[in-house]
């Protein structure tokens, strides 16, 4: 950046910048900070990470800010070189500005204010926007440090939380709690210990950018290291805070649904961000990288492949992966490798119920979309179905990688082709990107509903009948199933077995036959919200077997079910001709196209092992 003199001087690898804050003299003489032209003085050093003689020192977890919230002009950072001359480094971030205007450098050479608690006097800091080389060219410098990430927190003295905003409840209430001073849990006492502008307070704390850093999860989750939250001018321990959040937490489960306070104190991050750490620790609990992944999926990143990186450092500690190691899993496709260690260490293949032919063209198509999942109906109803019978018999899927290749293999029956393809109502968007409005869905889901009957009930002669279904039952049973997943009506209760929502598709069908106006199906019957969640993203589809489901938007004729044994969800696969791209002239390659619900395959009706091919998936 013009006008700033301060160049990066290469790191060796295992190395980290740490900064430490200097006092600057005043024309009076009496030591300032900032100094009174708001410039911040500091050095900035190079150690060895892994160092014994490496000086404790803070870690500082913040949000940088989005483009509105940078500093026009920037702050000056003087740093004073080995040389001593002073050389001057851009400080863009305001939060971060604000917070080295909070903090204080040492009141004495020998002090260090990193290994005190609870203290606004710091000895050196890591601040990964001027620790690391964020500038054009820098790059090779970035990726090295994002993979030592993990480390650098582990390795810190305490970690500071900052989220710059003034306040005290926290304190208040964890004081009272540790001095056996709260009022017993009751239907009143929550408004006893927070008022309405306490709670506006903390769900102003709730409320910020913060929350939102996909880094956020490894940073305050590291495990065995000291934790702080410094709000404006309080510095308060992660412990106190956490302790407060959980009496706000048990006195509104008092409280019940209806009658809990809004806006709320409870804050969710806080209590994950305490489970975490303990998670964290090999053995002790065990934690799902894929669950992980999209927990978080609604955070942000500056690059989307920072999440993935962020998640992969948590996933080190999960696996016991050593960093730099021979099973470090970062290369330069990141989300294949994240996709590939969720596959080789649960023995699973449920990362393939998030893939879909629509998603991000530059991935292979059974590697999902980490930075943003398109919600999974087939992945939050896996424990219910049974397709591959590995509920009943323990069984795993059987596949094999090939990283060079980018390729995976699975064995699967193929048990049906598709032979008719019907839209999906409404276009894929991401969970909540709706509005559950009836007012607005009746005029798109009437006519929809209209033209689906004639796809199921479509018959040569005109004439329209009810007809035995393939798998069992009849054909409105079959659609009725498809379109609500098979589940009953009340969407997250997960009861199969039970009666699905009834929609007189045969009935619109008969009167449109008849040269009648069907009667329009309205969007206020019961199951319309849970076929709104579940399927009306989906296209409706026909087998040559007469068997009828629903899956991904892009599923098209000539595309293939399949049934992979131990995998509880049916897949969609696309054969590739040999002379596409991608086809192979040495055996037949596949896409996939995403996973799929089909009335009388979802519990291992299939002849085991009838057929079970190796299907090579690009």
């Amino acid at each position: 950046m013009s006008g700033f003199s301060f160049t990066y001087a290469p790191l060796e690898a295992g190395h980290i910048r740490l900064l430490r804050l200097e006092w600057s003299s005043s024309v009076s003489g009496v030591p300032d900070h900032p100094a009174p032209d708001g410039s911040i003085k500091a050095t900035l050093e190079h150690h060895d990470l892994s160092s014994p003689s490496r000086p404790p020192y803070t870690a500082l977890s913040y949000t940088w800010g989005d483009e509105k919230e940078r500093l026009n002009p920037p702050q000056t950072l003087n740093v004073v070189a080995p040389d001593a001359s002073i050389k001057t480094f851009p400080i863009l971030q305001s939060n971060l500005y604000f917070f080295l205007r909070q903090v204080r450098p040492d009141p004495s050479p020998a002090d260090n204010g990193a290994i005190s608690r609870c203290t606004s006097h710091v000895g050196y800091l890591w601040v990964d926007a001027i620790c690391i080389n964020q500038n054009k060219g820098g790059e090779g410098e970035k990726t090295a440090q994002l993979k030592i990430m993990s480390q650098i927190y582990a390795s810190a003295s305490r970690i500071v939380i900052w989220l710059g905003h003034a306040m005290d409840v926290y304190k208040r209430v964890a004081t009272a709690s540790g001095n056996d001073q709260l009022p017993e849990i009751s239907p009143t006492s929550l408004s006893q210990i927070v008022d309405q502008v306490d709670c506006a307070c903390l769900e102003a704390v709730t409320r910020l950018s913060y929350w939102k850093r996909s880094w956020i999860y490894q940073e305050a989750s590291t495990p065995n290291v000291p934790r702080e939250f410094w709000l404006g001018g309080h510095r308060l321990s992660f412990e106190d805070v956490h302790m407060a959040n959980s009496v706000f937490h048990s006195h509104m489960l008092e409280l019940g649904l209806n009658a809990i306070p809004s806006p709320s104190p409870f804050n969710v991050d806080i209590a994950y961000l305490h489970e975490l750490p303990r998670l964290r620790q090999k053995g002790e609990g065990g934690l799902s990288l894929l669950d992980l992944m999209v927990k978080t999926n609604s955070l942000n990143a500056g690059e989307p492949s920072d999440k993935a990186y962020a998640m992969l450092n948590i996933a080190r500690d999960i696996y016991g992966l050593k960093p730099g190691g021979d099973d470090d899993v970062f290369s330069s496709d990141v989300y294949l490798d994240v996709a590939c260690l969720i596959m080789e260490m649960t023995k699973e293949l449920d990362v393939l119920l998030f893939c879909s032919a629509g998603q991000y063209k530059g991935l292979k198509s059974w590697v999902p979309n980490f930075y943003r999942f398109v919600y999974s109906v087939p992945y939050a109803m896996r424990g219910v179905y049974d397709a591959g019978g590995g509920r009943l018999t323990g069984e795993k899927p059987r596949f094999s990688l090939d990283k060079n290749e980018k390729t995976l293999s699975v064995w699967g029956i193929r048990v049906d082709t598709i032979v008719g393809v019907y839209p999906s109502m409404r276009k894929p968007l991401q969970w909540g990107d709706y509005t559950s409005n009836t007012e607005f869905w009746q005029p798109i889901f009437g006519p929809w509903m209209r033209s689906l009957a004639r796809f199921i009930f479509s018959q040569p002669d005109g004439s329209v009948d009810e007809e035995a279904y393939a798998g069992g039952g009849t054909v409105s049973e079959a659609i009725d199933s498809a379109l609500a997943w098979g589940m009953a009506p009340g969407y997250g209760t997960l009861r199969r077995n039970v009666g699905v929502a009834h929609w007189p598709l045969l009935e619109q069908a008969q009167a449109c036959a008849n040269d009648e106006e069907p009667k329009e199906i309205s969007v206020k019957t019961r199951g319309f919200q849970d076929f709104l969640v579940q399927a009306s993203a989906m296209a409706v589809f026909r087998t040559s077997n007469g068997y009828v489901g629903t899956g991904d938007e892009k599923i098209a004729v000539g595309d293939v079910v399949v049934v992979i044994p131990g995998l509880a969800v049916p897949l969609v696969l696309r054969p590739i001709p040999s002379y596409e791209a991608g086809g192979s002239t040495d055996g037949p390659r596949w896409r996939l196209v995403g996973p799929c619900y089909v009335t009388g395959m979802m519990d291992r009706q299939w002849p085991w092992r009838r057929g079970e091919q190796k299907f090579v998936i690009i």
